[in-house]
């Protein structure tokens, strides 16, 4: 993003002090003549390539949108609440958000890939390839709260798949900071399930409870219930 610099002029003390200035700068001119033709012609061809370089960036956002969209459509095809795709069928769509990345790792296009990179290795079960694309995503992710947030709630997953249960629950905390109101919930449920598998039995307790607070509704609800249920005995 451009950063809006503030330019803040100097007040002249005194009008001769103006007089000096343009004075020194009329002979300045006069001597550097030759110097500031070069410079101009600089200062003209920096201009006209970076006119360029927008067109080539406009052109190539274009491109990597495509790519990245139909790489989306397949992924969206491969897996739906009515089928799981084949191993063969993941690798697919794998192959084309790794394209995407490749020749449009500059964009938006190529840096959402990456997230998608992750959930399909997730998906896969292979954990170690997860981490390394959510890690990689999340430096070159910026400050956008929601696709940061999604790619700490995978990382937190792999790590549980990776049985590193102290990992998971940094990542699953880091979802909760935040503060994306949809995600709360499988984050206390996988910081839940990981102070468990660590043994933690109160710090499981009081996540189980901070999730009743924000899904009281959900699925989930009579399980984690039971689960309050057993560990505060």
């Amino acid at each position: 993003m451009t950063r809006i610099k503030k330019i803040i002029k100097k007040k002249l003390k005194e009008p001769d002090e103006f007089i000096t200035v343009s004075e020194k700068t009329y002979l300045f001119i006069t001597h550097h003549s030759k110097s500031i033709a070069v410079g101009g012609g600089i200062v003209l061809i920096l201009l006209l390539s970076f006119f360029f370089f927008q067109r080539w960036e406009k052109k190539n956002g274009g491109n990597a949108y495509q790519m990245f969209n139909l790489a989306v459509e397949t992924y969206q095809m491969v897996s739906t609440p009515y089928r799981e795709g084949s191993l063969q069928e993941y690798k697919n769509v794998l192959e084309k958000f790794n394209e995407t990345i490749t020749k449009f790792s500059r964009t938006s296009s190529g840096k959402l890939s990456v997230l998608y990179k992750g959930n399909i290795h997730l998906r896969l079960g292979e954990f170690e390839e997860a981490i390394k694309a959510y890690e990689s995503f999340l430096q070159k992710a910026g400050k956008e709260k929601l696709y940061r947030s999604l790619a700490m709630e995978g990382l937190g997953y792999s790590y549980e798949g990776r049985k590193d249960y102290e990992k998971a629950v940094n990542a699953f905390q880091k979802v909760i900071d935040l503060a994306e109101n949809f995600q709360l919930g499988n984050a206390y449920l996988g910081m839940g399930r990981c102070y468990e598998k660590l043994g933690k039995n109160k710090e499981a307790l009081e996540t189980y409870k901070n999730f009743l607070k924000v899904s009281q509704k959900s699925q989930m609800t009579n399980i984690v219930l039971r689960k309050i249920s057993n560990l505060g005995k």
